[in-house]
């Protein structure tokens, strides 16, 4: 076979070698949501934490995003990738290289000094594309750690919101707790005048210190609990946790909003870890491609410029030079080499289907709860209504003797035990919204992001 029967047989070759894994072809996507019910919402923001329309929780996340440790490592790998992209197109360009020299052959001075000098340029030709591959390999890299980066700031953001949703809920129901104390000590109040009148008998008297112990008990559970949440508010935030004490809101006050699914394909444009994983599948299919191009011949050009001496009447001579080398017996190595990123593909094929599905099942979770738990929260408000008018009654029966005190306990219990779930309701409904945020993706994502990501 002669050279040039060679190279055509390794062109068509290269061209045969450079796989694409289509994305949109990995996974069937369903044309609605189960649960995406008949109402309309609104489009979803970059900066969606702004639907609650809370200024404080509008600072927390901003302050986060500045400060947070994790955001900051995150942005120094993100530095690393793109370092590592510089050094790939590098591959592309030749390196040029100079030295200069002196001797001297005397023993006593150094009047007898000889100089030279020389410039050297070297260049691999990319003629089968493994330097462009391995390039493609790094932009995607780069661009799975600018996603990766995107996940980790979505994370933070929703972190944010829930551990401040969190210590507004423990505040009310602090507050809750000790209203229920204030209620039973004013019950052990009355008890104790109608046991002084002989009303009633000292089985009454114990039932209500039990009670009022327990109310006292539930206070520092509840602090304990809003400790550690306004903690770890401190550490997303980038501060010290001694000391720290997050801004104030009503809960009860903020509405979840309307928010709108789109499509469920919309997933795979918006949804950062999809996005990784598509990218990290890219750099597996050009990783195949740079495997199967080891295979093929590499040619070195190179050139060069020497002088001698480099002062007086200096000689230059310049040369050209170029080689061709390519594998014979490698001992298995490059076929294990492109086994081993085929596998890797495979791998990467998977792990983007299972990130799709487990994609779609967060979305559908997060709509059913926002759906049940603006449902639960109505009957929520029904029970604390009733459980109030039930206590207000109940007290002044048992003020007059008209009822027992089992009774009042029972409608404080069952008025404390309203008020408090109406709390953690609301709690419920807000955290659902913020899961639905996240499992859409935190907000479409820009084409122009994507496409400043890879340049």
């Amino acid at each position: 076979m002669n050279k040039a029967a060679i190279f055509l047989a390794c062109t068509a070759l290269t061209a045969c070698a450079t796989p694409h894994t289509a994305v949109e072809d990995l996974t069937l996507m369903p044309a609605a949501y189960d649960h995406a019910g008949d109402e309309t919402g609104d489009a979803i923001e970059a900066d969606w934490w702004r639907a609650f329309d809370e200024p404080a929780l509008d600072s927390l996340i901003a302050e986060a995003l500045a400060a947070n440790q994790n955001i900051t490592a995150g942005l120094a790998r993100l530095r690393q990738a793109r370092a590592s992209v510089r050094a790939t197109n590098a591959t592309l360009f030749p390196t040029i290289s100079g030295g200069a020299s002196a001797s001297s052959s005397s023993q006593d001075d150094f009047d007898d000094i000889s100089t030279s000098g020389r410039l050297s340029a070297s260049y691999q030709l990319d003629l089968f594309g493994q330097n462009s591959a391995g390039r493609a390999a790094a932009r995607a890299g780069y661009d799975a750690q600018v996603f990766t980066q995107k996940s980790l700031e979505l994370t933070l953001q929703s972190d944010v919101a829930f551990n401040y949703f969190s210590i507004l809920a423990l505040r009310e129901r602090l507050q809750t707790a000790r209203s229920n104390l204030d209620i039973s000590e004013r019950i052990f109040e009355i008890i104790n005048v109608r046991y002084d009148a002989g009303d009633v008998s000292g089985f009454d008297v114990s039932s209500q210190e039990a009670a009022l112990a327990n109310a006292r008990a539930r206070i520092p559970q509840l602090e304990q609990q809003l400790l550690s949440f306004e903690t770890a508010l401190a550490i997303l935030l980038g501060r010290t946790p001694q000391g720290y004490g997050a801004p104030a809101g009503n809960l009860l006050a903020m509405a979840p909003p309307s928010i709108d699914p789109g499509l469920p394909s919309n997933l795979l444009l918006r949804r950062p870890d999809l996005l990784t994983a598509e990218a990290s599948l890219r750099a597996a299919d050009a990783n195949i491609a740079a495997a199967q191009r080891a295979f093929f011949p590499t040619i070195d050009l190179s050139a060069g410029l020497s002088a001698a001496p480099l002062t007086g009447g200096a000689s230059v001579i310049g040369s050209l030079a170029s080689s061709i080398a390519g594998p014979i017996f490698s001992g298995g190595r490059l076929e294990a080499g492109l086994e081993s990123a085929e596998a890797r593909a495979d791998e990467q094929i998977a792990q983007y289907r299972q990130a799709t599905l487990s994609a779609l099942r967060d979305v559908e979770v997060s709509l059913s709860g926002l759906m049940t738990s603006a449902q639960r929260e109505i009957q929520l408000e029904a029970a604390y209504d009733a459980a109030e008018r039930s206590l207000e009654l109940s007290e002044v029966r048992y003020r007059t003797g008209a009822d027992n005190l089992t009774s009042l306990l029972n409608a404080q219990s069952t008025f404390f035990n309203a008020s408090d779930s109406l709390v953690q309701g609301r709690l419920d409904r807000l955290t659902a919204a913020v899961d639905l945020f996240v499992a859409l993706g935190g907000g479409w994502a820009p084409e122009a992001d994507r496409l400043a990501a890879t340049n």
